[in-house]
Order: C-alpha cells, then sequence, then structure tokens
C-alpha cells in the first residue's frame, strides 16, 4: 500500500512538471522586495483631511518597470481596526520612493495605521508589452500614528494649610470635529528644589481629577500626563497657591 502511494504521488509530480508553463529564465531570476514602509506620525487639532507622505525602499534585481501598491488600514486595538484608510501607489516612473496620501482623518479616527501588505509587479523591460517577470504579495509591514492635540490646565483654591488641585484634560476628536473631554491618568506636581516633584497619579473622570495637598507655605503647581496612541502628551501652565 505505501509502495502504491508513493508510485501515485510520484506519478501527479510529474504531471504537473508536464502541464506547467514555460517560465522564462529572465523571470525565473528577477527579484523585487519591498526592504521598509514607513511614514511620520502626526498631530491633529482639525479635521481636515491630512497628506501623508509614505516612504518605500526596495531592493530589486531583473526587474526594469515596476508597480507597488501597499495598503493603508487602522491597526487592531484602535477604533475601526481593519478598516482600509487609503492605498500608497509606487512606480519606477514617478518618484519610486515616496508618494503621498490623503487620509480622511474624520472618518478613519485617530491611533495606529499599518502599511503594507503591499501587492507588487515587476517588468522586464519599460516597454508595456514587456513580460511580466515579478507578481506578488510581499508582507514587509511600517506603521505611524495620527494623535489628536490634547490640553492640559488647572485651577487651585486654598482653605488655611489645604490646597485643592483640579486638572482639565481635552483631546481634540476628528470624528467629533471639537475637542472632547479627556481622562488620562495624571500628575499633580510640585516644583521643589528648582525640580518639578510628582505628588500623586491619579485617573481623570470624564476630564477632571482633583487632589487636596497640605501646604503652609505659597508653592508652584502644575499637572502632565504621557503620550498614548492615540493622544499627544501636554502639561498645564504652573499656579502658585
Amino acid at each position: 500500500m505505501k509502495f502504491l502511494k508513493r508510485a501515485l504521488v510520484a506519478s501527479f509530480a510529474a504531471l504537473s512538471l508536464a502541464i506547467a508553463p514555460a517560465v522564462s529564465a529572465e523571470a525565473a531570476s528577477a527579484k523585487f522586495d519591498v526592504t521598509k514602509s514607513s511614514a511620520k506620525s502626526i498631530v491633529v487639532s482639525s479635521s481636515a483631511d491630512r497628506q501623508i507622505e509614505i516612504e518605500m525602499l526596495h531592493k530589486k534585481s531583473g526587474v526594469k518597470r515596476w508597480k507597488v501598491v501597499s495598503d493603508i488600514y487602522k491597526a487592531e486595538g484602535y477604533s475601526n481596526a481593519g478598516e482600509e484608510a487609503d492605498v500608497a501607489i509606487f512606480a519606477n516612473d514617478d518618484d519610486p520612493r515616496r508618494t503621498r496620501v490623503a487620509l480622511n482623518v474624520s472618518r478613519h479616527g485617530l491611533g495606529k495605521y499599518e502599511i503594507g501588505a503591499s501587492r507588487v509587479s515587476g517588468y522586464d523591460s519599460t516597454d508595456w508589452d514587456a513580460e511580466q517577470v515579478v507578481s506578488r504579495t510581499d508582507f514587509t509591514k511600517g506603521s505611524f500614528y495620527v494623535r489628536g492635540k490634547t490640553d492640559a490646565s488647572l485651577s487651585s483654591n486654598r482653605k488655611g494649610g489645604t490646597v485643592t488641585l483640579t486638572s482639565s484634560t481635552k483631546v481634540y476628536n476628528p470624528e467629533r470635529y471639537s475637542k472632547v473631554a479627556y481622562s488620562p491618568k495624571v500628575k499633580f506636581q510640585v516644583k521643589s528644589g528648582g525640580k518639578w516633584k510628582t505628588l500623586k497619579m491619579i485617573s481623570a473622570k470624564r476630564g477632571k481629577a482633583v487632589y487636596k495637598v497640605k501646604s503652609k507655605s505659597k508653592k508652584y503647581y502644575r499637572v502632565t500626563f504621557s503620550q498614548k496612541g492615540w493622544a499627544t502628551g501636554a502639561t498645564s501652565k504652573s499656579v502658585r497657591r
């Protein structure tokens, strides 16, 4: 039985070779590989379309004319994940390394965008009737971030030896066409010895956070928070209380 199976496999392989189309030597040796896809991250404070410059680096052999079409889509973990935002098209009869795409940020939103996979076509000459020697999908990927601009402000009041600090934080949301309440983890800081020292980190709620500190003397205070994948970081102006 094992001998029969091996015989059937060998017969099928021989038949496949017999009916396979002939491939030229040029096509067999031609290669085109995307080695890098990248773009600079941007910050938005309005819902207007953004021109994003996409860069693509490659190495090739046996290819005279080529075209690369790279998908741009929203990364996992963000709103509209997996949705195609645009395609970047590269060709050697244009700028072979860079192209621009118009990103509709009000539709696709903030967060991480991925570049690739890419559909690659290559030909053995610059003539339009040239033989196609490369036709493949290249899975090299790149990414960039679209972050909403954030604002941080701090108000304060004193009652005796207690200072109450209240932070307000917002982020621009292009899908809402306005700034909205933003609730990051904020650091309340005090200036001590010429440096800023963190007193407490608090998760804001509905864009607000409150912290009370005991202090008999006047000091400078501020609030700050770090950058995220879809929002910038920000630091408030200092207040003296």
